[in-house]
């Protein structure tokens, strides 16, 4: 019988670069991760260009085209800009004339009025030009959120599954049998099938453990989930490091049940 207390979910950094996170809740609910995952996605604020002016453009594009393209090249987003609101942009100028054949044009010559707000990625190709053609442009960078225009989300590759407990027949999988003596990994033994407890904080093992799963089948490999572990990982675009993704998520969440509760305190006492 459960005793009416309120468990605090816990967080857990499983692997983490600037550019890809992957992370435990511990002690949660598909729904509450469900939520962080849609704020991630949709609700974190970052530069992206959002009009562009052609001065000239004699290439074969449309402007159209070179315009989208424009778009989708990940700016660098200094965290103090969004402080500045909606209303704060940046100007990004372009002008190039091929000198030869199938000049290529990256994201890398695109020149910004703020030294802080350049393209994360300066080897994204913008478009190939003849010899003699002409791209002059002026870029205007504006704050956005991915629930706009897929432009402003500042993650990819973005996913949630529940904590997998996979229980295997040490004859049938070899290979991860020796990867586990090898890993202080969290192993307990019946009757010969070991399960492993804590694969994904091993991911060459759970690597291994999830192609046995696919290869052989149950009852060989079974995997058994935990709904209240949920792993999140995902990369960043390069507008943002991973970490302060998470934190302005989490910010974002915390206003919007905080909007949610005033809403509800405001309805009952009407």
């Amino acid at each position: 019988m459960s005793d009416g207390s309120v468990k605090m979910m816990k967080c857990k950094i499983l692997e983490y670069r600037p550019d890809f996170v992957r992370l435990l809740l511990e002690d949660t609910k598909p729904v509450f991760a469900n939520a962080y995952r849609r704020i991630i996605q949709s609700e974190v604020p970052i530069l992206a260009i959002d009009e562009v002016i052609f001065l000239a453009n004699t290439t074969a594009f449309f402007d159209e085209y070179i315009a989208h393209r424009l778009a989708l090249i990940p700016l660098k987003t200094p965290l103090k800009v969004l402080d500045f609101g909606e209303d704060f942009s940046v100007r990004l100028r372009l002008d190039v004339t091929a000198e030869e054949e199938q000049t290529v044009v990256y994201s890398g010559q695109l020149e910004s009025s703020d030294p802080e707000v350049y393209p994360a990625n300066p080897n994204i190709p913008i478009i190939a030009m003849n010899k003699g053609e002409r791209l002059s442009l002026e870029a205007i960078a504006r704050i956005g959120r991915g629930k706009q225009h897929v432009k402003w989300q500042a993650v990819a590759a973005l996913g949630y599954r529940y904590y997998p407990i996979y229980v295997f027949d040490p004859r049938k999988c070899p290979k991860a049998k020796e990867l586990l003596e090898q890993l202080n990994a969290e192993v307990v033994q019946e009757d010969g099938i070991l399960r492993v407890l804590d694969a994904p904080y091993h991911p060459e093992l759970e690597k291994v453990l999830r192609r046995c799963a696919l290869d052989l089948g149950e009852p060989a490999v079974k995997v058994e989930y935990d709904d209240s572990r949920i792993i999140i990982k995902f990369e960043s675009t390069g507008a943002l490091d991973c970490d302060q993704i998470l934190l302005l998520a989490a910010e974002e969440l915390l206003n919007k049940l905080e909007i949610l509760e005033n809403s509800i305190k405001e309805a009952s006492q009407s």
